[in-house]
C-alpha cells in the first residue's frame, strides 16, 4: 500500500507487490519486441528490446500479469517515437524504460513511495536512458498540467476511480490511457467515470483477475 498523508490518496499496487520485487531467475520474453533481463546477466544481443532490471523494493518486474499486458499494449499504441510519456505509480520503472526504447522523447516516473523512485533511479542508469526518464516522488497533483501523449497507470481500481476526472487535463487531445490492475468488480465503473470524462474506450483486455482497458482522449472540438 502506498498513502500520502498531506493528499489523502491510497496508491495501494497490486497484491503480489513484495513478491513480484524478487528478480526471476533467468530473462524471459514480452510480447513480440520485448525481453527482461536480470542486471547480473552478460550483455544481450538479440533482436528483441531489452529491458534490465536490478533488484530494488518496488513492483515491477515484468512477471505478474498486469505488466507484462501493459507491456504487450503498449507494443500497439500509435504514439512512439518522440511522445511524451506519464508514467503513474512507476515501481522499478520497467514501463518507463520500455517507453523510452521505443522511443519516447521524454518520460515522467512519478510514484509516492521513495523507494520506488530510488529503484527507478537505479534501473535507468542501468538501461542508459536516464536523459529520457524523469524520476519523481509525488501523486498526480505533483505535476503541472502538462500533456502527455501517453499515461500509464498499472493500478487498482478504486484508485483510478479516484483519478479518472482528472486524467483528461494530462492528456493531449488524441492521446492515450493505458490501464491495467483493474479488478473485474471495478471494470464497468471506470469504464463509465472514464468515458464520462471526456475519454473513448478502445479495447478491453480480460486476464485471470483483471482487467486492461485503452482509451483515446477526444479531439478538441475548438479545434477540429
Amino acid at each position: 500500500m502506498r498513502y500520502n498523508s498531506k493528499r489523502g490518496i491510497v496508491f495501494k499496487l497490486l497484491k503480489k507487490q513484495k513478491t513480484e520485487s524478487r528478480l526471476p531467475n533467468m530473462s524471459f520474453e514480452i510480447g513480440k519486441r520485448f525481453i527482461v533481463l536480470r542486471s547480473s546477466e552478460p550483455r544481450y544481443s538479440g533482436q528483441r528490446i531489452p529491458v534490465i532490471l536490478g533488484r530494488g523494493r518496488a513492483f515491477g518486474s515484468g512477471e505478474h500479469k498486469t505488466t507484462r499486458s501493459c507491456l504487450e499494449e503498449m507494443e500497439h499504441i500509435p504514439i512512439f517515437p518522440n511522445s511524451k510519456v506519464l508514467d503513474l505509480g512507476c515501481g522499478t520503472g520497467i514501463l518507463s524504460i520500455a517507453a523510452a526504447k521505443m522511443g519516447a522523447l521524454s518520460i515522467t516516473a512519478l510514484d509516492p513511495d521513495p523507494e520506488a523512485i530510488k529503484t527507478t533511479i537505479s534501473n535507468i542508469q542501468l538501461n542508459r536512458v536516464k536523459k529520457i526518464v524523469h524520476p519523481l516522488q509525488g501523486e498526480l497533483e505533483a505535476l503541472d498540467r502538462e500533456n502527455f501523449d501517453l499515461i500509464m497507470a498499472n493500478l487498482y481500481g478504486d484508485i483510478v476511480l479516484t483519478l479518472a476526472g482528472k486524467f483528461p487535463s494530462f492528456l493531449k487531445p488524441g492521446g492515450y490511457l493505458l490501464l491495467s490492475g483493474i479488478q473485474y468488480e471495478y471494470s464497468y465503473e471506470v469504464r463509465a467515470a472514464i468515458t464520462k470524462s471526456g475519454c473513448q474506450l478502445i479495447k478491453s483486455k480480460y486476464l485471470e483477475e483483471y482487467v486492461t482497458l485503452i482509451f483515446k482522449k477526444k479531439p478538441d472540438p475548438c479545434r477540429e
